[in-house]
Formats: structure tokens, sequence, C-alpha cells
């Protein structure tokens, strides 16, 4: 795309768009999954052409049902859901805009068929599609995209997700009062006519295709409950997110019945490919070994994530790369004596150790970098569930994707690529002043309640390394509400902690990562952010920064500007060493060979099931 070009079709089956992308979850996701990692509608459910399934209407085949397993679930209400696993109920029944073929990038056209863009980047015109029918048999139409995006930005529903569409990077020109909340139905969105929906943003945002592609912008019927101002609703709030869940999905809601279960059913007027199974059952679970028995020792589940205390790397093998940041393979034979069909995308999110620079000294900070083996740490603390993480970025957000990703970091990752550098981490401190009879003194801080017994082993890991460095390290820990509050006010020393992008692109993490009065790091803060007096990388990250801003638009020309200011910002990190990258988190997916037209998603959303079938 150019800035001259003002008119952008997105057409079916055919129109991509290699934009920046909301991830399907964020830093909300359930933990293990996410954002924000995040999955969702691949082309099994979005297969818009035909050739698949019953195109008349008729119904698919009488399949059975696909059974899976969940947590227990807050809510259905699209705008309310958090995390990849409450949100794949969500994917068979709702849909967006927009969405990630297979699960992976780019965007492409679900209930939008076409769009035009203006010259500044902020009006966006959406054509949709006719004929798609809700499952009360109401047809869509603009006025229920509308009523469903003022949903997420006014109702006290949304669970706080309102920044997904006011006040966060894409957001909708709107009116807020006294409280700094946004005035109802003043939103820039307007129903121009029964199919075309006209959306106006605040500032230029390159990623909001991809943001249209969140669950939380799905689109449900116009009025369907009362939770916003001029609509009484149809049905009261609870009933409706229990029994009356109304979407445009391959699978109509039956029931949820909370900490029990939720049955969904074929929707038999789909206006894609019509589901060849009869429905979706999903057991919700809350003990992971309940988990375990049922989907291995029970076999009562055909599609499930293992827990991770039974996971074991000696039964895996990986053997088929997908493309897209996607593999597979086999698991087995588990106790059953069945072997597994096995699939994983690695998450777009980051686990890393991040340093209060005013407190730990900066050959400390390299001296620790030197230590650490992030292939260890995979291979170890996350028992081969993740990816060694190099760089700020995931791969799968990063410029040029996982290859430009792997390229950089084996070429230019200064602090031995999968090696524990020792001699270099003792001799930079022995610079410093540093000896057995002079231990440098630190802590570690890592929750608690989120990951413990991986942080543990790492921090624990990294305790017993140190010390041949001349570095003395304690360990704390605490709820992970404890240290984010004690890193707002700056008196974490080395935290271990993560984040998800919430669309898909390098700034959806690097943001935290540039020398500025909120960063966790404090990274240029004993200057006061006077740039005479940072140090030359703190510099460099701070100019990629400016750059950066003033190239927000999704243009190819700002997408260069903007890829080039993410290369320095992760150098310049690397000089100073404030954000130490450990590992990159994996999803993972079983299912039993009676499955099929089940393949792994990518890392952006979960696939619709109505391709699957049995063949048992």
């Amino acid at each position: 795309m150019s800035p001259d070009i003002e008119r952008r079709q997105f057409l079916t089956a055919v129109g991509t768009v290699a934009t920046a992308a909301m991830a399907g979850c964020s830093s909300d996701d359930n933990d293990p999954v996410e954002d924000d990692s995040s999955t969702g509608e691949d082309s099994t459910g979005n297969d818009n052409s035909d050739t698949t399934g019953d195109s008349d209407g008729d119904g698919g085949s009488d399949g059975g049902q696909v059974n899976l397993v969940q947590i227990p679930q807050e809510t259905t209400d699209p705008i309310g859901i958090a995390g990849p696993v409450n949100a794949w109920t969500n994917w068979q029944v709702h849909e967006q805009l927009f969405t990630y073929e297979d699960g992976t990038p780019p965007v492409v056209s679900s209930l939008a068929k076409e769009y035009t863009v203006s010259d500044d980047y902020l009006t966006y015109t959406f054509e949709l599609r006719e004929g798609v029918m809700f499952h009360n048999g109401d047809e869509l139409t603009a006025e229920d995209v509308v009523y469903s995006w003022r949903r997420l930005a006014e109702s006290e529903n949304n669970r706080g997700h309102a920044d997904r569409i006011v006040r966060g990077p894409m957001s909708v020109d709107h009116d807020v009062n006294d409280d700094d909340e946004t005035v109802p139905d003043s939103l820039a969105l307007e129903a121009v006519d029964d199919y075309t929906v006209e959306m106006t943003l605040e500032t230029p945002f390159h990623g909001t295709l991809g943001n249209l592609a969140d669950p939380r912008l799905s689109v449900i019927p116009e009025g369907v409950v009362g939770d916003i101002e001029g609509y009484d609703g149809e049905y009261e709030y609870d009933e409706w997110v229990s029994q009356h869940l109304h979407g445009t999905g391959p699978f109509q809601l039956d029931s949820w019945n909370r900490g029990s279960e939720i049955s969904l059913s074929r929707y038999d007027d789909y206006h894609g490919s019509v589901a060849n199974v009869e429905g979706v059952t999903v057991q919700i679970l809350g003990d992971p070994n309940a988990v375990f028995t049922s989907a291995v020792n029970e076999q009562n589940v055909d599609i499930f994530e293992l827990p991770r205390s039974q996971f074991n790397p000696n039964l895996l093998s990986v053997d088929e790369d997908l493309g897209g940041d996607r593999r597979e393979g086999s698991y087995g034979p588990v106790t059953n004596d069945e072997t597994l069909n096995y699939g994983e995308t690695s998450l777009p999110r980051t686990q890393y150790a991040i340093f209060n620079t005013q407190r730990v000294e900066k050959p400390a900070r390299k001296a620790i970098a030197y230590l650490i083996n992030q292939e260890t740490i995979t291979e170890t603390a996350v028992r081969g569930q993740g990816t060694p993480a190099y760089l700020l970025t995931p791969p799968s957000g990063f410029p040029g994707g996982p290859e430009a990703y792997n390229e950089l970091a084996q070429n230019e990752y200064p602090y031995g690529y999968a090696e524990s550098d020792i001699e270099s981490a003792r001799q930079i401190m022995e610079d410093a002043g540093y000896s057995e009879d002079n231990m440098y003194e630190t802590t570690v801080q890592h929750p608690s309640d989120r990951q413990a017994s991986e942080w543990t082993e790492i921090a624990s890991l990294l305790q017993s390394q140190a010390e041949a460095a001349h570095i003395d390290i304690s360990i704390e820990e605490a709820p992970s509400s404890t240290l984010t509050n004690r890193a707002f006010e700056g008196e974490i020393t080395i935290y271990l902690v993560w984040n998800a992008l919430n669309w898909l692109e390098a700034d959806a993490m690097l943001r935290f990562a540039y020398p500025n009065q909120y960063a966790w790091s404090r990274w240029g803060a004993e200057v006061d952010f006077e740039y005479e007096g940072l140090s030359e990388a703190a510099k460099q990250a701070t100019d990629a920064w400016d750059q950066y801003e003033q190239h927000q638009t999704p243009s190819e020309s700002d997408q260069e500007m903007r890829n080039e200011s993410y290369l320095d910002i992760e150098r310049a990190n690397w000089d100073d060493m404030t954000m130490l990258p450990l590992w990159h988190p994996i999803e993972e997916l079983y299912w039993y060979d009676w499955v099929e037209g089940f393949e792994m998603h990518g890392p952006q959303r979960r696939p619709a099931l109505n391709n699957v079938s049995f063949n048992r």
C-alpha cells in the first residue's frame, strides 16, 4: 500500500492485507495458554467459496459431537472474553469483519467483503457480505455492527476491554464526559446503508484491520441485550449469555451451564461450509489432573491440551513444518497406549527479565546476559514447551517474521547464541572491580501465582551460575499484582515477567523497551530524560522511537521506517541490557487419529471446527 492509493478493495477469498494485527489474545491470556498471544478461525471456518460442506443450506453430515475440554469461563459475551481457550467457543459461534486464515497473517476477509480508506488513513468504509444470517434468523446488517462495537466501548459488561476500540492503539473518534468515560452513542460509527459501515479514527493506526479481527469485535444482532443507552434488549443479560448468544458462525449456542458444560449445535444456514458434525460439547474442568483423566485415561475428549505437569518431552516427535509458524508431529504412546497427533505454534509472547537500571549496575546486567543460556532454559525449566528468545519481539511480530528473527539472533546476539559464556561474565565483573572476596549483591523477583515452577527453576539456575561471575543473587517471590505495583513504583530489582503482543507488530512489545518515564527498567531515568545525558544506546533507542511515532500509517513506506526503528531499539537494548529475553511460549494441541479435517492453527487464533469429521 502507498499513501496515494485511496481505494483498497478487500475481496472474498482473494483479498489479503499484510497489515499489523491484533493478536487474538493478549496480556489477559490464561496460563498456560492466548494477546493478545494468543488464535481462531482458519479456512475451515471461513471458506466462502462453498467448495466443501453443504453449500445449499441443507446441513452437513450427521457426524456426532466434537468433544473439547477447557478451564472455567467467566463469560460467553464476546466483549468480555479473555484468553484463547475461552475465545475458542467464541470462534465457533461468532465472526468478525476480518480474520486470520489458518490462524496466520495476513488478515483476510470474513464478514466484510471489501473496504476503502481515506487518504489520511482515518475513515474506513466497510462493505458487508449480503445474505449472512444470524442464528435467530435475522440477516446481518450495518446496524448490527454499529451496535456490537458500541457495546465494546460503552457496556459495563466489557470487562475492561474498551481499549480495543476507544482510547487504545485503534481509537474510534468519540466524546468523553468529565469522568473520561465514553459518551453514549458518540462513536464515529455510521450505518450508511444496510450493508455499509463507516468508521473514523482519532489518529491513524497501522494495525486497524488486524484489530477488527479481535474476538471482542464480534458482531451480534442489534438490540439483543439492553446494556447500552437506547436499547431495552430482547433478553435479560444472564439469559442471553447462557441461552441466546446468536452469532453468524458455523455453530449456535444451545446452553452454557457455568462450571459444567457449553453445548453448541450445527447451524444449517451458515453462509460458509456447513459443519460435518452435529455439534460441539465443551466440558468445563478446572483441575489439570481431571483434564488428563478425561482426555487420556477415559478418551472422552477429541482435541485437547495436556496439563504441563503431564508433559513428557521424550514422547514428542515434531516432524512437519506447516509454515506460518505451525508444526505437527506425534506424541506417545500415552498411558492408554494411544499415540496422539501433536501440533504447536509459537505464541506472540515473550518471557524476559527486566532490570531496574538504577538498582542493577550495567556490568552485572551484561554479565547475567552472558550467563543465561536460553536453550537450556527452554529444555529444562520449560521442558521443551517454548522456543529460545534472543529478541524482545516474538517471531510472529518481528519484521520479516520468524526467519528474519532467527537470522538476526544467530548472527548478531552479542551474549552467546545457545551457550552460557561464564568466562565473559566473570571478566566483565572483574573489570568492574568485583571478585570472590567482593561479590556484587542483587535480587531476583518472580511471581508466586503464575508460572511459579518455571520462574523458580530459572531463578535458581541463575543464582547458582552467578556465583562463578562474582554475583550473589537472592530470590524473592510474591503475587503478580504485588510485583507489578512494586515495578510501577520503581522498587523491583530484577523482575522475571512476560508480555504478549496486543497487536501483531513489534511496537506492541517495544513500547515498554525504550527510555521513557513509565519504563519499569528506569532506563535513562537517572538523567531525568535529558537527551544529552543518555548513554549512546539509550540515545539510539530514543531516536528510533521518535522516528516510529512519525510513521503510523499502514503505508509501505511507513512500515519500512517502523521496521528500521524496531531493529534499532532491539540492538540498543542489547547494548545497555535493560530487558533480557528468555523464551517464547508455544501453544500445543493434541488430538486422536479418529479426528479428521483438523490441522494445527497459527498463533493468531484457533480454528472453527465445521470441517472436522470422525472416522471412528
